[in-house]
């Protein structure tokens, strides 16, 4: 099947990437975490597709299959080992702290935002980790494909002012986030399934949730469901999809067709970015409408709240990494020493810069 040429295609061959001359075409079945109307399905997985295809001239396809196509999108990581499918398209997270290297590699809490996130994840060290963590450990491929800016930090039946605030609420959560607020300030994390948040913030089971970013949140009316919106989202402040690919599927591939796939997902990966802030500035207006009106409270956190955070944060990410070094895992260490250094740098550094942000 042949597409019209994409923006992103264009750029690329102009590069000098064409699609080289092959006898053999591949086909590779992708899990993926979102439903066909989703964006992360629609901004990461589908021009990913498009785009390798137009790279190698239709020799190689891409069938980006949505959520629960092949199971629980936690379990996709089974599907791929037992050749359900030959490529999963996902957050590193989504595989569990078991490893705590998956908790930290593609966002952390109070980490990289969306300006500085993917220059580590290129430039910093941070793909290279996890290229070489899924070789090691899974015996996997994996590159970036996607990234996004900060979430909604919760939507609430309680304002949350201080640290102090989260002790004893119901506060669903995921991931290394979910162990922070627990063993640091107290909180009852809940790991609620996304389909159920809805439901439990509307009968208040929960007093306050995290889910995902503000055009997802507002497609889900997870606006109806509390009065308080609290920004900005210092859990996941920008975030990463990986492209894992089974090592086989990868190795059997023409040099030339690999080089296509790594740019296709590199391109995609800033593309993704910048739809996803566009799309989730439309439902930030609406939320500021709704503000104006009297139906939300918008609430900002404070700086004390967020150097709170970020001390309990980095000192969990230590005691997790020395913990894990001590069991024979060096990679969440790695991870420690590259991450957190680019962060301090970054942040020493760029104050020259401008960001369209108004009070």
């Amino acid at each position: 099947m042949r597409h019209a040429r994409t923006p992103l295609a264009a750029l690329a061959l102009a590069a000098g990437l064409a699609a080289p001359a092959a006898a053999q075409e591949y086909s590779f079945r992708m899990a993926t975490i979102d439903v066909e109307t989703g964006n992360y399905f629609n901004f990461i997985a589908v021009p990913f597709a498009e785009l390798v295809s137009e790279l190698t001239g239709g020799d190689v396809e891409i069938q980006p299959l949505p959520a629960g196509t092949v199971g629980s999108v936690f379990r996709l990581h089974e599907a791929l080992d037992d050749g359900l499918v030959d490529m999963v398209n996902w957050p590193a997270a989504f595989l569990g702290n078991e490893d705590p290297f998956n908790s930290m590699i593609n966002t952390f809490p109070t980490g990289l935002g969306s300006d500085s996130i993917l220059a580590w994840l290129y430039y910093g060290g941070g793909e290279e980790l996890l290229t070489a963590h899924r070789a090691e450990t899974m015996g996997v491929h994996s590159i970036i494909l996607g990234s996004g800016p900060a979430e909604w930090f919760a939507h609430s039946h309680v304002p949350i002012e201080t640290v102090e605030d989260l002790e004893g609420k119901r506060y669903r959560t995921l991931g290394n986030w979910a162990a922070i607020v627990s063993d640091k300030f107290g909180a009852a994390a809940a790991t609620t399934p996304g389909s159920e948040v809805y439901s439990m913030l509307e009968r208040q089971g929960l007093d306050l949730a995290e889910y995902s970013l503000p055009g997802e949140n507002f497609n889900q009316g997870l606006h109806e469901t509390a009065e308080y919106i609290i920004y900005p989202g210092i859990h996941a402040p920008g975030w990463s999809f990986e492209l894992m690919v089974g090592m086989d599927q990868w190795e059997e591939l023409p040099d030339a067709y690999k080089t296509a796939i790594e740019t296709a997902a590199r391109l995609v990966s800033y593309d993704s970015m910048q739809r996803t802030m566009l799309a989730d500035m439309d439902a930030v207006r609406k939320i500021n409408e709704r503000a104006e009106a009297g139906q939300n409270t918008l609430l900002e956190l404070d700086q004390e709240f967020r150097d709170a955070a970020e001390a309990a944060a980095r000192e969990w990410a230590v005691e997790t990494a020395a913990a894990a070094a001590e069991a024979g895992n060096e990679w969440p260490q790695r991870v420690v020493d590259s991450l957190f250094p680019f962060q301090d740098a970054w942040r020493a550094s760029s104050y020259y810069m401008v960001t369209d942000t108004r009070q």
